[in-house]
């Protein structure tokens, strides 16, 4: 029964570290947003809860959306630099 309890534990623990990881880097983002004119000039994903923008960007990258440019940027981009993107702008403050 011990041992049950130690690997429910475990499991419990990755899982976290793994959350924790996917959660992306601001700092990296705000690099990489630098290209953003038009997301920095308006302002309009400050604040957004970055699984939003997650899976926004996640769409674009997937080829669905309106927006064309979107789409072509997204699709160049790794996973982990959406989840950087995507703590960069939920970090920001509302506009």
């Amino acid at each position: 029964m011990k041992r049950i309890g130690t690997v429910f534990f475990a499991l419990v623990f990755c899982a976290v570290a793994v959350a924790a990881g996917a959660a992306g880097d601001a700092a990296k983002g705000e690099a990489l947003a630098k290209g953003c004119a038009c997301h920095k000039s308006k302002g309009d994903l400050n604040g957004v809860d970055a699984a939003t923008l997650t899976a926004k960007m996640q769409a674009f990258k997937d080829g669905k959306g309106e927006n064309k440019a979107m789409v072509a940027i997204m699709q160049k981009q790794s996973p982990e630099n959406i989840a950087d993107l995507a703590a960069y702008y939920a970090s920001l403050p509302k506009k």
